[in-house]
């Protein structure tokens, strides 16, 4: 195709310009790939925190392409707590879509227990996967300190980790749009409690998936013919000019 236009318009200031052009539109198009790489999960650090008192999910955008995809490939997120209050224990109940995503497994995310709680003897519940209770494209968990014990505030940290497996990408013209929601349960299934079992105020924030389909040939090929046209017009305005 650059080459069919290289010939159309010659050694002129058209082709020194349709070269500009081109190099802006795979510009623009490898940009726009880019977009599409996911940041890793880290369960040490977050790498977008909210101010207490809140609960989110890491990454909160996740964005795939057959480029970057494929059916089978799997992604952790993670779950995220900040605090200025004491905290005896906690629940995260996360729906997903299920008929775009499965949840293969998930664990807290110091082992046995959340770094959240990490220095403190806990007692933990799952994270189960699509229980009766919630229903199928759900996790849930729990945790708790014993006794009189309780974190203390501030304090913040990692959850909960949940992988997933992608079942089935897009056909050209689909756009696959979902969420890892915490918010829909909050606050009869995803709360937080105080050392007097008193529940605690929070903001949830969810995370956003989408899987976009690759740019086709056929799509680049437009580009590519749109292109020589509006060339082709510069150049015959620039020959009645010279006319």
């Amino acid at each position: 195709m650059l080459m069919i236009v290289y010939k159309l318009f010659g050694d002129d200031l058209t082709k020194k310009l349709m070269f500009i052009i081109l190099g802006c539109v795979i510009s623009l198009l490898l940009t726009s790939l880019s977009a599409f790489m996911i940041t890793p999960v880290s369960a040490g650090t977050p790498t977008e925190p909210h101010d207490a008192d809140a609960m989110w999910v890491e990454p909160s955008s996740i964005t795939f392409t057959p480029a970057n995809a494929s059916v089978g490939q799997k992604f952790n997120v993670t779950v995220w707590l900040n605090m200025t209050t004491g905290v005896f224990c906690y629940q995260i109940a996360l729906h997903y879509n299920r008929t775009q995503l499965k949840a293969l497994r998930g664990g807290f995310t110091a082992g046995v227990k959340s770094q959240f709680m990490e220095d403190h003897t806990t007692s933990t519940s799952g994270p189960t996967i699509d229980t009766s209770f919630l229903g199928n494209g759900s996790a849930l968990a729990f945790e708790s300190c014993y006794g009189e014990d309780y974190i203390p505030a501030p304090q913040h940290g990692s959850l909960l980790w949940i992988e997933f497996q992608i079942l089935k990408l897009p056909q050209e013209g689909e756009v696959y749009t979902s969420k890892f929601d915490v918010t829909a349960e909050y606050p009869a299934n995803t709360w937080v409690w105080d050392p007097d079992l008193a529940d605690i105020s929070i903001t949830t924030y969810d995370a956003d998936y989408t899987i976009v389909p690759e740019f086709s040939s056929l799509s680049l090929m437009l580009i590519l013919l749109l292109v020589t046209l509006i060339l082709a017009t510069f150049k015959r305005k620039n020959r009645r000019l010279q006319l």
